[in-house]
Order: structure tokens, then C-alpha cells, then sequence
């Protein structure tokens, strides 16, 4: 995967289609599988224009003009925003309106606005002029940050100076949809921005090839969730594709073909038939158990983003939700009133009663910025100021938070799941604001249920403490994810390292034991939330290790569930006590491949998590 080094600031989104002549040349490309699926059909390169921005001093009696310029162009881009995110929600329902909501709080942040109109005010330059440095400077910090997640932040920003740059000229909306296709164009650029996405007719798009971008950015998440399949990380397939090539997008194997041959089009074909057969047996999984051959009954629960996905987390076969990640409802709305809070808690604990669900409480700072709440310059974010920390320096917050939890939990179904626990002390804080909230609400009349409470493991110094943590909680959820990019130092999204993010590191997997023994020897549960619930090797090491439950996209569950019925848990536990023994995740994955790649082969779900090869 690469990311673009060119200064953004001087591009704008248009989707006009190139012209240029060329032969037609099957040509063969490997990227990032970012969105699962397959497609064929005719390029339509979305190119860009460029942004004629100069330096002119004004004079003093032009600045409030200006000054009203630029105000009138961030209300403009408010109300533009404002449209998109509601399409975004009613075509998808999950992360969306994160995306767009984060926009808008970029848009009215006091730097940004202060910096623009200090400039105009100050310095005498155009409102054009002020918020192409302003605004570009944030972008090239962002950029200057070797993260895919700075990356998405710097093409965040990125769409917010379009829109502000077409604002001040009048133009009209940047991207209003005009793109008009015929049935399964395939759109390839550079770059897309999330906007540009919602502005398509979906049903007009078959699949999404890009130079940039990989599986954690927005348009990879909004693509996914509109069942889009998307390739990305290509570097240099913008400028190899003329407009009518023909195209296959495979983005669950990470592959394209330009101007495809007969044999090409033919396996695309198979291939298609596979999938479809494929997605249709999975289907036929749902109702039955999770279960191993020799009786081991293993919890299948979904991760959701926003309350509406819980209405059709049971269709999928998942008994449960094991992730209710509750800053999505920050992101929809800054700093929902505890009322608010409540309606939307109560909406998924209703749905799922008597199932239970896991709500994480507000996990705020790092890449998840909440207007009001965190701060959008630190050092080191990912390792600052947010998570649990937050909430106990916000403790207005936090308990806000809490009592909406509480008064939601009509049915006894809640576990309040504390992130990014370090310490006893963390704990014991956390612990006392839940008791004091609820001591609070039955002095007011209300009648309150006890709620199991629970922590993330997910730092290093979570697993040191363990044992101490196992008799004060109920049950343990590891967030594998960051377990495994701070045990082993690496930032799963920077591409320079990508290779040394191992989720079967041997300290990864003896981190994940060690919890799993601890909380067994005090009765408490431990489940598993991260990424590697919904990798098949992974998966049958977690249930050897003895993981209690996985949780993950509500998709995934039922291919999952097959993977689980395939073996005997016995086998699984004396291979994990095995691999524990073993020097490097090499060895491990070479281990794992050997035994079990033929049987996860044989099951049908290639289409889903990709094709597993025999070492």
C-alpha cells in the first residue's frame, strides 16, 4: 500500500472520465483487499482538477468582506455535510455518520477558524488565501505521520478544503452526483473521499480500484458496508486505465484485472457463481450451534457501531452483542444528553433480551475525536489522553453515561465494559462512579438492576495484573488489536512495519493465555473482540487457548460458526499448548497451515475470509 506524498491542498474531486487513446493490454494487479466481493465492468476513471489559489494582500476595507466570505462558505459546507451524512445514514447504517460528523467538527475547530480569520484580519490575505495555508498545514502534519489512520485524517481534510474552496467561489456542491453510468462501472482514481462515495447511486457502482488507501479508511469502511468490492494500495492503476476498459475487481483476494482475456472472464464467472453459492450457505448456518464435534460450546456475539444494527444481529446467528462501541453515538451527535443516551441504549438491550449485551463505555482520544471532549493535538494520541482516562477526568461525562446505561438496563442484560484499563486504580475509580450513579438513581425513585461490569485487556500492564483484575470483575474482553501493536511496538497501520504485526507472535499468544487462566481460576469469562475473531487460523488458536466467546462484524459470525463445528476442541487445546512452546510466529503460522489449512479449505467460505494456501 502507498500513500500519496504530493501537497494536497491544490485538488479538487470532479468526476469527469479520462479520454486518452491507448491499446488495450491485459494487465494483472495486486493491492489491498479492502471490501470483499467481485466485479466486472467499464473503467470510469474519476480524475481531478486543479485549484488556482494565489497569494493577493487585501485592503482594509475588503477584510469583513472576506471575513463574511469565509463564515458563509463554513455555514454552506455545514449544511452540505449535514445532507450527506443523512443519505450515508439511510443507505447504511453503521460508521458513516462518524465520518461525516468528524468533518464537521474539523470544520468548526477554533484553531482552523481562528487561524483563517486572524490571517484575513491580521495579515490582510483573501479568505481562499488563509485557508489554503491554514488548512494545508493541518493537512501536511497529518500527512507528514507514516499511519494510515493519519492518512484518513489528512484525506479528511482534504475533502473539507474542496468544499470550502468551492464554497468561496460559488460553484456549487463539490460533489453532487454526476456521476451517470451504466450498470457496474467500476470507479478508479487516485484517491476517493467518503463524500464522494455518498454522493453515488450505489446501485450504478460495481466495484471501487484506487492508488491509496487501505482496509482502515473511511471509504474502505463505507464501501463494505454498501457491499461494494474494493482494491486499493495499487499505486499507479489511475494512470494505466482508460475510460471503457473493461475491468474484474476482486476485492476479497486483492486483485484486478485491466482488459481481462477470455480465460479471465470466464474463472470472473465461476468465481462469481462460487461466491453466490457460498454466501447462500452460509445463510444456512444460523440457526444452527456453535459448537465443536466433541461438545464444546463456543459464544458467537457480533460487534455494532450503531443501536439500528441490532435489529438484524440475530439473523446472522450471533446470541449476543459482545461490542457495542458507544462513541459512534458521540460521533452522531457531540455529547448526547443522558435522555438521549438512554432511548438508544435501551433500544439494543430490548431488542436483544433476554441475550446480553456488552457496551463499551465512551472510548474517546486517539483516532476517535468527540468535539468537546478530546484534543485533536498530541503527540502520541494513541497512547494519550483518552479511553478510560478520559472518562475519569470528564466525570460529568462518564457519569452521564453511566446513569443512561443504568435506567437502559430494564431487561438485566447490560455488561459495561471498561477500555484501556492499566491499573487497580482505574478500576477501582470506575467501579465507584457506577456504584455512586446508581446509589443516585434509586435515591430518585428509580429502580435500578445490577450490572456486570467488565474490563478491556488490552494493554501489556493489564495482563500483568491480571489475577487482581479477575476478583473484582465479572468477565474480561480482549481488544486484540492493540494487545498486539503495544506488546509488540508496532503501529498496525504504518505500512513500513505491516509485516511485524503478528497476532500469533508467541507473546501475543501466551498475553491471551496467561487472561485466560487467571480469569477461569476466579469464574470469569473472557471474550474476544479484535480482528483475529474473524481469522480462521486465529479463531481455532483462541478456542484452543480457551477463549470463552468471540465477537466480530455481524457477517463474519456464520462463517465463524463453520469453522467451529469442523473440529474437536480437545485437538485445538493440545495444539495451542503446542504453539505456546514454540520461538517465532513463523513457525507458528507454518504449524497452524500445516494442520488445518486443508479443512478450512474444504469448508466454502473462501469468498469470505480468502483463500487460505497449504504450506
Amino acid at each position: 500500500m502507498t500513500t500519496s506524498t504530493k501537497k494536497p491542498a491544490k485538488r479538487v474531486s470532479s468526476s469527469s472520465g479520462g479520454s486518452t487513446e491507448k491499446k488495450s493490454v491485459r494487465t494483472v494487479l495486486v493491492g489491498v483487499p479492502a471490501s470483499p466481493g467481485l466485479a466486472m465492468g467499464r473503467v470510469f476513471p474519476v480524475v481531478n482538477r486543479e485549484v488556482s489559489v494565489v497569494e493577493e494582500s487585501i485592503p482594509e476595507s475588503r477584510v469583513a468582506t472576506e471575513e463574511q466570505l469565509f463564515l458563509k462558505a463554513v455555514t454552506k459546507t455545514t449544511k452540505e455535510l449535514a445532507k450527506i451524512k443523512e443519505i450515508s445514514e439511510s443507505r447504511t447504517g453503521v460508521q458513516d455518520s462518524m465520518i461525516f460528523s468528524t468533518h464537521v467538527m474539523i470544520l468548526h475547530d477554533p484553531g482552523l477558524n481562528n487561524g483563517v480569520m486572524k490571517m484575513i484580519k491580521e495579515e490582510h490575505k483573501t479568505a481562499r488565501w488563509a485557508v489554503h495555508v491554514v488548512l494545508g498545514a493541518y493537512i501536511e502534519k497529518f500527512e507528514s505521520i507514516a499511519s494510515a489512520q493519519m492518512q484518513d485524517k489528512a484525506m479528511d481534510l482534504r475533502d473539507l478544503y474542496n468544499r470550502l474552496m468551492a464554497a468561496m467561489e460559488d460553484s456549487g456542491p463539490v460533489l453532487e452526483n454526476a456521476f451517470a453510468s451504466e450498470e457496474s462501472a467500476i470507479l478508479v482514481a487516485h484517491e476517493f473521499l467518503p463524500s464522494f462515495l455518498m454522493a453515488l447511486n450505489p446501485e450504478h457502482v460495481g466495484g471501487l480500484v484506487m492508488d491509496t488507501g487501505g482496509r482502515t479508511s473511511h471509504v474502505a469502511i463505507l464501501a463494505r458496508s454498501l457491499q461494494i468490492p474494493v482494491v486499493s494500495g495499487l499505486r499507479n492503476v489511475a494512470a494505466m486505465v482508460t475510460k471503457g476498459d473493461t475491468i474484474i475487481v476482486d476485492g476479497t483476494g486483492g486483485m484486478v484485472i485491466i482488459n481481462p482475456n477470455e480465460d479471465d472472464i470466464r474463472r470472473f464467472r465461476e468465481r462469481q457463481e462460487v461466491f453466490e453459492r457460498q454466501r447462500q450457505e452460509l445463510f444456512t448456518m444460523r440457526q444452527l450451534e456453535p459448537m465443536t464435534r466433541d461438545g464444546k460450546y463456543i459464544v458467537l456475539h457480533a460487534n455494532i457501531e450503531l443501536p439500528t444494527e441490532a435489529d438484524k444481529v440475530m439473523d446472522f446467528g450471533a446470541t449476543g452483542i459482545g461490542l457495542y462501541r458507544s462513541e459512534f453515538l458521540f460521533f452522531k451527535k457531540d455529547v448526547p444528553s443522558c435522555e438521549e443516551q438512554q432511548e438508544a441504549y435501551q433500544h439494543i438491550l430490548e431488542t436483544m433480551a433476554p441475550n446480553p449485551v456488552t457496551i463499551r463505555t465512551l472510548d474517546a482520544g486517539g483516532d476517535k475525536l468527540v468535539s468537546g471532549i478530546t484534543a485533536m493535538d498530541e503527540a502520541n494520541p494513541f497512547m494519550g489522553w483518552r479511553s478510560i482516562r478520559v472518562c475519569l477526568d470528564k466525570e460529568d461525562v462518564f457519569c452521564d453515561q453511566l446513569k443512561a446505561l443504568l435506567l437502559a438496563n430494564t431487561k438485566g442484560n447490560l455488561r459495561i465494559l471498561l477500555p484501556m484499563v492499566s491499573g487497580m486504580g482505574e478500576l477501582h475509580k470506575a467501579k465507584e462512579c457506577i456504584r455512586k450513579c446508581r446509589e443516585e438513581l434509586i435515591e430518585q425513585g428509580h429502580d435500578v438492576a445490577e450490572a456486570r461490569v467488565g474490563v478491556m485487556i488490552e494493554v501489556p500492564a493489564a495482563v500483568m495484573i491480571v489475577e487482581k483484575l479477575a476478583k473484582e470483575v465479572d468477565f474480561f474482553s480482549i481488544g486484540t488489536n492493540d494487545l498486539i501493536q503495544f506488546t509488540l511496538a508496532v503501529d498496525r497501520t504504518n505500512e513500513l512495519i505491516t509485516d511485524m504485526f503478528q497476532p500469533h507472535h508467541p507473546a501475543v499468544l501466551s498475553m491471551i493465555y496467561q487472561t485466560v487462566v487467571a480469569a477461569h481460576k476466579e469464574g470469569v469469562r473472557v471474550s474476544v473482540c479484535g480482528e483475529m475473531s474473524a481469522d480462521p487460523m486465529s479463531v481455532l488458536l483462541l478456542v484452543g487457548l480457551g477463549v470463552d466467546e468471540l465477537s466480530m462484524t455481524p457477517w463474519s459470525v456464520m462463517a465463524t460458526k463453520k469453522i467451529i463445528r469442523s473440529i474437536n476442541f480437545e485437538d485445538l487445546h493440545d495444539t495451542a499448548l503446542t504453539v505456546l512452546q514454540m520461538d517465532d510466529a513463523e513457525s507458528i503460522n507454518e504449524y497452524m497451515h500445516k494442520k488445518y489449512a486443508q479443512t478450512i479449505m474444504e469448508l466454502g467460505i473462501s469468498s469470505f475470509v480468502g483463500q487460505i494456501e497449504k504450506k
